[in-house]
């Protein structure tokens, strides 16, 4: 029986990122869903979860720190196997209210978030690429 493949989604715990969680789940993988260290919803959004039937792992990780995510693939792959799919769904703002924010935290969202994805997907991506035969590589 072929193992399980896992997907992580950054930025799981929104409303996009529950329903890309739903979907990958649906589609048979095994999901585990980011969210930032100490997210205050975590375990209320997890029952959520449960209660709509899905079984996810969770995992806290802090995307503006590159240092943390080669470890955090590592313990992954030796704790639950290795990540076939990387969802970058994950972003540095700590806002519910887009027109509460800043002209100039504007530049810094807009020039960071792209960046953090980009560098998790190049963290990540070799990993999963020697598993797979790629067009992209």
């Amino acid at each position: 029986m072929p193992t399980q493949k896992i997907a992580f989604v950054a930025g799981a715990m929104g409303g996009m990122g529950a329903a890309i969680c739903q979907s990958l789940a649906r589609d048979g993988l095994r999901v585990i869903a980011g969210c930032p260290p100490r997210f205050r919803f975590k375990d209320e959004w997890l029952a959520t979860q449960r209660a709509l039937g899905f079984d996810f792992l969770s995992e806290e990780h802090e995307i503006s720190d590159d240092s943390k995510l080669p470890p955090l693939l590592e313990r992954i792959g030796r704790e639950f196997g290795p990540v076939e799919m990387l969802v970058n769904n994950a972003e540095m703002t700590h806002f519910r209210n887009l027109s509460a924010i800043a002209d100039s935290s504007h530049a810094r969202v807009v020039s960071i978030e792209p960046v953090e994805g980009a560098y998790r997907t190049r963290v990540w991506y070799p990993n999963m690429a020697t598993r797979h035969h790629s067009a992209y590589q």
